[in-house]
């Protein structure tokens, strides 16, 4: 039997084990966005559209997420992002995903690999 120390002890290690410290803060946002995902040997295996919800240095996190073949692949994949509206229309981003979710709607968290920004901008 485990007693209430043993207890307290397994709720802290499992609420440290839970805690997640970002690098950089993000930021409520609103920003339609095209996506592509592409497996590790760069295939393209799908696209779709999202949201993102909030956004930072880091990385960001998808809603509403729309795929044209309504999964995501079982295997180690990248998510491509590019803004559709101003005045972020051109720039995008690379992903990897860290954190999905289901809440009111599927969520998926990325971590930024790589950012760019058209020529046409």
């Amino acid at each position: 039997m485990i007693g209430k120390m043993e207890t307290r002890e397994i709720e802290q290690a499992a609420a440290e084990a839970r805690g997640h410290a970002r690098r950089w803060t993000r930021n409520p946002v609103t920003l339609p966005a095209v996506l592509e995902i592409r497996l590790e040997n760069g295939e393209r295996f799908g696209g779709g559209t999202a949201i993102v919800r909030d956004i930072g240095f880091g990385g960001a996190r998808l809603g509403k997420i729309v795929l044209e073949k309504q999964a995501l692949p079982a295997e180690s994949f990248r998510v491509m992002l590019t803004f559709c509206s101003e005045p972020y229309r051109g720039i995008g981003a690379v992903g990897r995903p860290v954190r999905f979710g289901r809440g009111d709607e599927f969520e998926l968290a990325v971590e930024f690999e790589d950012i760019w920004a058209s020529e046409e901008l």
